[in-house]
């Protein structure tokens, strides 16, 4: 119990710290002591060669974060305290930005953004221009090398965020025509385009790291042709929440100024579904359970949850092909209309189960599941630079 009240008071002095922490870091704003601005580096807060007002501020996050577990159960108004440090983070800010908004890190360490004139968040990696090329480097090798050991079809789908698109120089397309021109010929790269960023919203939550709906359908349509397969006609949108969604990022803001709706096609599947090598009747029921203890409750997980680390669809027409699919948490709302034009459908997520801490034997599963074509659908970063360190290089052999 004793200890119980030392972590409070420990929690009570870290708030009140950064109410007082606030003003003092505008103060220097203000007087340029210190410049808030986003670089060519991505660096989030820079200061003559330091940054030493972002690391006080990451420090105050890391202590927040971990005595947030056991804090919330003896402190009900952490949620209401932790939403007015951010939003006295958010006010400002703004007042030492223009239109774009930095607001801090999300559990990727990536640097949260506000648009707060388009009214949307974005996110930019802290990867340096010298990490990105490093890693670029290491996936087209890692590409071309399965390419020369695998005696299949090899195709990529690269669905592209917001981040890096702004910065003028080394941009996202910078990027992707430079993994394009390095990748061996004979594998094949659908690219989604993006021209604008009223484009970008229509196919991206505001809230959230994911495409939406929108976009997901449009990478089906691009995905199909990439692999030359007819598409399922008339595919109808649908609502399926009466309340705002309000994503991963906005979580990680700890703000409720923008929402999002959460949307699915209107489509129901008849394949049969084995989840790790089981029959699963109750796979992505698709039905929305609402959390009303968490605003933030991630309802993209929830509804079209797709955590699992092997997932085969049997349509049982053995006239057609055998796909299999490598993907993270973007496959999740449209694997299954992919998989209406093929035999069978084996989608692997590396993230889950048996692979998590295994290896996954490509060249063996291939054999052995008779595999016609191999498409990896990862967001962009992925890809590109093995973002979140998915680490493609070691866990796929």
């Amino acid at each position: 119990m004793k200890n119980d009240k030392f972590l409070i008071i420990v929690f009570l002095i870290i708030i009140f710290g950064v109410l007082i922490f606030f003003p003092i870091k505008h103060i220097l704003i203000s007087t340029g002591k210190i410049e808030l601005q986003m670089t060519d580096n991505w660096k989030f807060y820079e200061n003559t060669g330091t940054n030493f007002i972002g690391k006080i501020e990451d420090n105050i996050k890391s202590k927040i974060n971990s005595l947030e577990n056991r804090v919330t159960n003896y402190f009900p108004m952490y949620l209401k305290i932790n939403n007015l440090y951010q939003n006295i983070n958010y006010a400002t800010n703004k007042i030492t930005s223009n239109n774009i908004i930095p607001i801090g890190k999300n559990s990727d360490d990536e640097y949260i953004f506000y648009d707060s004139k388009d009214k949307f968040y974005f996110l930019e990696t802290k990867l340096t221009k010298k990490d990105l090329d490093n890693r670029l480097k290491k996936q087209v090798t890692f590409f071309n090398n399965l390419n020369e050991q695998l005696d299949k079809e090899i195709y990529i789908y690269l669905p592209t965020r917001y981040e890096l698109t702004n910065i003028k120089e080394n941009n996202l397309n910078y990027y992707i025509d430079k993994f394009k021109e390095n990748l061996n010929p004979n594998i094949k790269v659908s690219t989604m385009q993006i021209n604008s960023k009223k484009e970008y919203l229509k196919y991206f939550y505001k809230t959230d790291h994911h495409w939406n709906i929108y976009g997901a359908l449009n990478g089906y349509e691009s995905i199909m042709d990439l692999l030359n397969k007819s598409k399922i006609p008339n595919l109808q949108v649908k609502k399926v929440m009466d309340r705002k969604y309000y994503g991963s990022i906005a979580k990680s803001a700890m703000s409720t100024r923008i929402g999002d709706e959460l949307l699915d096609i209107d489509y129901k599947s008849n394949l049969k579904v084995l989840v790790n090598g089981s029959n699963n009747k109750k796979y992505k029921p698709r039905k929305i359970n609402y959390n009303k203890n968490n605003i933030y409750f991630d309802y993209y997980i929830h509804y079209f949850n797709g955590q699992f680390g092997n997932v085969v669809y049997d349509n049982n027409d053995s006239r057609k092909e055998n796909l299999l699919i490598l993907s993270d948490s973007y496959a999740w709302q449209i694997d299954y209309l992919i998989a209406e034009s093929f035999n069978k459908t084996h989608v692997i997520n590396l993230r889950y189960d048996d692979y998590k801490n295994g290896v996954f034997d490509i060249k063996n599963y291939i054999e052995i599941n008779n595999i016609d074509k191999v498409l990896f659908l990862y967001e962009g970063g992925s890809t590109l630079f093995d973002m979140f360190d998915y680490n493609f290089v070691e866990k796929v052999k």
